[in-house]
């Protein structure tokens, strides 16, 4: 885009955008810069040994990670001096700044990241692994003159500097340079990772998972934890996978990831922060089309934009396509998309429709073995979330969570590379989800259209006649959701024995219970309605929901339902 632009009469020359560019130390000092440089108060505020944010690919973790870098680490004699970078930010007239900024340019400081490891062998992988652990030790050399002279660990250390280093030395290399650096600096190390999870991802993509995680347990922790010479690890990554005993132990790890409030400023652009940046290029009359196509990813409860495709949208002259689609690297979704459930496709279609309610979908917060994550709907779906192709709408209650398509640039995706590459089926599980959909909404009228669908497609005319018929009908449609409810047909409670009940499980108490009275309806003439009233009144005369509120349930949703063919009416 035009680097100038007028201003009060006069024509001045703009910062350049820092398109592509993760380097804070040069971004800071040469292009554009947001600042996110209170992410440093913050930190140092937490009480945490290690800290572990996950978010979608390009969102600015590897720029936050070099900044923190820029910010901590102890400078040598012919470097330059980075602390004029961060006397005109945020973080140095913030509340007692001069605490925080005495940080500054204090501590040895790791820094590695995996992003680009994309071997497809486990030799190859290994090899990579050695070049950049080689690469850290090689910045800090100077350390090795403060191990023992004849000791094992200047030995291992000169192994890892010329790439001979056994398995076993350099699993261990990371606690051996904490260790280095300490004696050397005496000083406690910050230990930042970033992008943890992605030596991993490619492994389970390329199948030497159990090698790839056998060493990442021993490399991590060993470090990580209960070392008492590292100051803060911080680490970065798209999942959080701390099933895979790789963050096992750690000391005080604490995880925030996209569901969790802290930190949800420091990855992704703000409204304000977008708004600031189109009146600085002169754009706010693009502020519409950059919020259609960009904004609505949700970190903690916060709404933020993609900064990627923002960044690449100004400097593209404001033109609207999908900048982070094309580049983002999420190989395992890819993976995943030939073999997913019939009722995911059905709910992922449902997302590209005019719906104005976001379905509700199963929901974990951790992800983890890898192996297992297609096993399972809540992981999918958490897969999904964790990198940037659905954005959670609310937080996640009793494992559930509603769930929409962020904005019109994830919505192409959607259309041309996932939904296209699904199988298809009868759409009858995605019914089966809408009914746990209608009573996780307490919708009566939203479970009577399931019902109706579902006779519409799966009972005959003379099938729909017997009270018995429907009763089954009913209960063969919920009985899939005996994860989330303890159900009980024909049991006695209060004066009578009830048709249905549903009483949420102790972990999902935020559902309803559910008392449900069928009635049938012997001729075409009979009025529906009236007899689904008369279910419902039975429910309250007869004392059905007696046993629920013995055990202290107070949210019971109780409706009647009545039948004739494939007609159904309800009476709530």
């Amino acid at each position: 885009m035009e680097k100038v632009a007028t201003a009060t009469g006069a024509r001045r020359r703009l910062l350049p955008l820092p398109v592509g560019k993760s380097d804070w130390e040069y971004v800071a000092a040469q292009n554009y810069c947001v600042d996110k440089t209170l992410f440093i108060r913050d930190l140092l505020a937490t009480d945490a040994g290690t800290v572990l944010f996950t978010r979608p690919r390009r969102f600015g973790k590897t720029t936050a990670m070099q900044m923190l870098k820029c910010f901590f680490e102890k400078r040598g004699v012919n470097e330059p001096d980075v602390r004029h970078l961060f006397e005109s930010r945020a973080i140095a007239h913030c509340e007692d700044a001069d605490e925080w900024m005495a940080e500054q340019g204090k501590y040895p400081v790791i820094y590695l990241t995996f992003k680009d490891h994309k071997a497809l062998r486990w030799d190859e992988a290994y090899e990579r692994l050695a070049i950049d652990i080689g690469k850290e030790f090689r910045r800090h050399s100077e350390c090795m003159e403060s191990l023992p002279a004849d000791g094992r660990e200047r030995r291992d250390f000169i192994d890892i500097l010329e790439g001979r280093a056994s398995p076993a030395v350099l699993g261990n290399s990371l606690s051996l340079l904490v260790d280095a650096l300490h004696r050397h600096h005496r000083e406690n190390v910050f230990v930042l990772i970033d992008e943890y999870d992605a030596p991993v991802t490619t492994a389970s993509m390329n199948g030497y998972y159990n090698e790839m995680v056998a060493f990442m347990r021993t490399f991590l922790p060993g470090a990580l934890k209960d070392n008492e010479h590292v100051k803060m690890g911080v680490m970065t990554g798209v999942l959080r996978i701390a099933k895979e005993g790789m963050l096992s132990g750690l000391n005080n790890l604490k995880v925030f990831t996209v569901f969790d409030e802290p930190f949800s400023e420091y990855f992704g652009f703000s409204e304000d922060e977008v708004e600031e940046m189109a009146r600085y290029y002169g754009r706010e009359d693009k502020l519409p089309e950059i919020r259609s196509w960009y904004d609505g990813y949700v970190f903690g409860g916060r709404e933020v934009y993609n900064p990627w495709s923002v960044l690449y949208y100004f400097d593209a002259g404001c033109v609207a396509k999908p900048y982070w689609l094309d580049t983002s690297s999420n190989d395992i979704i890819a993976e995943l998309v030939e073999t997913l459930p019939f009722d995911m496709v059905d709910i992922l279609e449902e997302l590209l429709s005019d719906s104005e309610e976001p379905p509700v979908v199963p929901m974990a917060e951790e992800l983890g073995p890898y192996q297992y994550i297609r096993n399972t709907p809540q992981t999918l779906y958490a897969l999904l979330v964790s990198a940037g192709y659905l954005k959670p709408v609310g937080p996640i209650i009793s494992g559930c969570c509603e769930v929409a398509i962020p904005n019109r640039e994830v919505q192409g995706v959607f259309t041309m590379d996932i939904l296209s590459k699904f199988r298809k089926d009868s759409g009858q599980s995605r019914r089966l989800r809408a009914v746990e959909t209608a009573f996780y909404r307490r919708s009566p009228e939203a479970f009577k259209r399931c019902v109706e669908e579902f006779l519409l497609e799966s009972a005959s005319y003379f099938d729909a006649s017997a009270e018995g018929f429907y009763h089954g009908l009913v209960l063969g449609m919920i009985s899939f959701m005996r994860d989330v409810y303890v159900i009980t047909s024909n049991r006695e409670s209060g004066y009578g024995r009830f048709d249905i009940m549903l009483k949420p499980r102790t972990e999902h108490r935020d559902f309803p219970a559910v008392v449900i009275e069928v009635k049938a309806a012997k001729t075409e003439a009979d009025d529906l309605d009236a007899l689904a009233r008369e279910a419902r009144r039975q429910i309250d005369e007869k004392n059905y929901a007696a046993s629920l509120v013995t055990e202290g349930i107070t949210d019971i949703m109780k409706f009647g339902i009545a039948f004739f063919a494939k007609c159904a009416a309800i009476a709530k």
